[in-house]
């Protein structure tokens, strides 16, 4: 009876320690906690069932077995919460399962006086030897596995030898000990720093691995009695260090949480003013640097870049911070030559969703859609791969993609997430309204400067239109009466001229008149053949060479027919004008479906554009004097804008130029690929 009262306290210590352990639970999320109270509260069953032994009778060895087998368990816990691994509840259950089965056998066999020594062999073969092939086959190799292997083995092969000599305490012992000691450096490699807790919980575990190797030697040696509770210390020390642990922990993210809201409002001040300097129009590229600087120095990554799309869909990198020189030549490079900006709608469909606006890139998308790719090597972990990137678009207020945040090479790779991206998307949100704003700026600035040209246009064009008149009238009436000679032949030059000026004035009126459309539901590809077959000629004289592709199934479009083939005469005549120069001239025409939209491309091959921000104002032409007015482009430009389109004009790289026409369809859309149709 004065047996049961001395293990009494310890039960009670224990008890109370599982309790303290289940109520951190409720304050500490941790997986890690969850093993650690599992394991506690094995050793505190351990406890109960040895106190139970000395009146158990008959089922001695059932208590005994199972109070071994806890303490076995226990020890499993301890090292499973310790691995680099742990958070892989996979891994780590399939672990526990592969040792704490043949564990709970070989106890069992053990209590039971079982002398199959087949039994304990494939039991310590399982624990020692399968549990280093394990971690091998499962690629969880890190440097501290090449430490405990060779451990692990060796002490597999000596405890199989004791093993076939009948010895079978031995293999228990060797696995109490080795799994005791191990937590003491898996501890140590969890917890890298010099705190009472780690010291404490080390310590202890270490002491507590020794206490069954001095336990067995007092089994040898009779003589050498040491104290039930002395075995029992390490334990306590343990469980304080633990706590200790727990507390320093919890002390250190309160710290780091006071660091982050610090960070959070410099962050926020930072991206506030930056949002006040968009909102009163400065221009867009000079904030660039300055927005991808404010994100390298408040956010976790270390490299920005901003890229910008034109109007003709290429990439410029607007800005950047953090990138060495060679990778900002690299990102220029493949701005120029290899991004589109359709290609970024592609990335964020590759891409994992991190945000509400943010995608994370994998290596290999990184290469086809991302900046320059990081060589800085990080350590495996859930949060970040080596090569890796995020992008955040810049969407407009209709949904269209006019660039992206780039952005690799994380300080602290626990911080890529959700809540580290809001900030970043709502500064990457003000930028993009603050472009699509200025789009619509430079489009209203225009439309006014049009209107004001046309008004006064057709006040010229009326008084120029009446003299002229006369003109043409009085020199038809002449060549009546003037036979034929050189007087004859310059009055005939002289009516040409006036004709020809006739032609410009009801241009210029055409430019400034709102005429009254008459719009059907029309298809674009008849347009297109008898546009081109009215051009042949001149085409073929030219020695033009034309591609045309139209997309099968495309839908229709409300048209006026008559004024939308002047826009594709004026169009392939402008491409025939410009590349006079061209050796081999090609035009190629495309029409497709986007969204909602017809879209009708025109590509040449000649010189391009002068000044794209100047090719739809009226009067303005690079063609040498007498050979063109300058209102083709600026009449396109009204009657595209009167049936409710877009019309856009960029260069391309390296030579040439290209017009875009874009249509909202009649009824509804379908996807369609490209066919050719010439």
């Amino acid at each position: 009876m004065s047996i049961l009262f001395d293990q009494l306290p310890t039960i009670l210590v224990l008890a109370v320690l599982v309790g303290i352990f289940v109520a951190l639970g409720r304050h500490v999320k941790s997986e890690r906690l969850v093993l650690w109270t599992t394991a506690w509260i094995l050793i505190f069953a351990h406890a109960v069932a040895k106190f139970m032994l000395p009146v158990a009778g008959a089922l001695a060895p059932t208590f005994s077995g199972f109070a071994q087998s806890a303490l076995a368990l226990a020890a499993l816990c301890f090292v499973a919460s310790l691995t680099s691994f742990f958070e892989n509840k996979t891994v780590t259950i399939a672990l526990l399962t592969l040792c704490g089965v043949p564990a709970m056998v070989y106890n069992l066999a053990l209590a039971y006086q079982s002398d199959e020594r087949w039994i304990y062999m494939v039991c310590l073969e399982f624990v020692f030897l399968g549990t280093p092939l394990f971690i091998a086959l499962s690629r969880r190799l890190t440097v501290e596995a090449f430490g405990w292997m060779p451990l692990c083995i060796i002490s597999g092969v000596l405890t199989i030898q004791h093993a076939w000599h009948h010895d079978y305490n031995f293999g228990r012992l060797a696995f109490l000990t080795i799994g005791f000691a191990l937590p003491a450096f898996l501890f140590c490699r969890r917890y890298p720093r010099l705190s009472s807790g780690v010291i404490a919980s080390a310590c202890g575990f270490l002491l507590w691995g020794a206490s069954f190797t001095f336990q067995s030697l007092a089994t040898v040696w009779p003589a050498l009695h040491l104290s039930q509770e002395l075995w029992n210390t390490p334990r306590f020390f343990v469980a304080l260090g633990m706590m200790l642990t727990l507390l320093e922990d919890k002390s250190e993210f309160l710290k780091s949480a006071r660091v982050r809201e610090r960070e959070l409002n410099r962050q926020l001040q930072r991206f506030a003013g930056i949002t006040s300097g968009l909102l009163t129009g400065v221009d867009i590229n000079s904030m660039c640097h300055e927005i991808a600087l404010a994100v390298m120095e408040t956010s976790t990554f270390q490299r920005v870049v901003i890229v910008l799309g034109t109007d003709g869909g290429a990439l410029v990198a607007a800005g950047h911070a953090g990138y060495e020189p060679e990778a900002v030549r690299h990102i220029e490079h493949r701005c120029a030559n290899v991004w589109r900006i359709d290609m970024i709608e592609q990335a964020c469909q590759a891409g994992v969703k991190l945000g509400e606006n943010s995608y994370r890139l994998e290596p290999a998308e990184v290469d086809q859609y991302g900046p320059a790719p990081s060589t800085r090597q990080f350590e495996p972990n859930d949060y970040w791969e080596n090569g890796s990137a995020v992008i955040v678009p810049l969407l407009s207020t209709r949904g269209a993609v006019l660039g992206c945040l780039a952005m690799d090479d994380p300080r602290d790779v626990a911080r890529v997430t959700a809540e580290e991206m809001s900030q970043i998307e709502l500064l990457a949100g003000d930028l993009a309204v603050t472009i699509d704003n200025a789009a619509l700026h430079r489009q209203l600035v225009r439309s006014e400067k049009l209107a004001a040209i046309g008004q006064l246009v057709a006040g010229v064009a009326h008084e120029l239109n009446n003299p002229l008149t006369s003109i043409v009238g009085y020199s038809e009436l002449l060549t009546d009466e003037v036979g034929p000679g050189t007087a004859r032949e310059k009055l005939d030059k002289m009516i040409r001229e006036a004709q020809r000026m006739r032609r410009i004035i009801e241009n210029l009126l055409r430019f400034a008149r709102q005429n009254s459309l008459e719009k059907k539901s029309t298809s674009l590809k008849p347009l297109l053949q008898e546009v081109l077959a009215l051009g042949e000629y001149h085409l073929r004289e030219n020695n033009v060479e034309v591609k045309v592709n139209v997309a099968p199934n495309l839908p229709q479009v409300a048209l006026d027919e008559d004024q939308f083939k002047q826009i594709l005469l004026n169009l392939l005549n402008n491409s025939v004008d410009a590349m006079e120069n061209v050796r081999r001239k090609r035009i190629r025409i495309e029409a497709f479906l986007q969204e909602d939209r017809v879209v009708v491309r025109f590509d040449d091959n000649g010189p391009g554009f002068t000044d794209t921000s100047r090719a739809f104002d009226p009067f303005f032409t690079t063609k040498p004097v007498g050979k063109g007015t300058g209102l083709g482009l600026s009449i396109c430009y009204g009657i595209v804008k009167e049936h409710g389109g877009e019309i856009l004009a960029t260069n391309l790289e390296p030579n040439g130029a290209r017009i875009v026409l874009e249509l909202p369809v009649q009824n509804g859309t379908r996807t369609a690929g490209a066919v050719s149709v010439s």
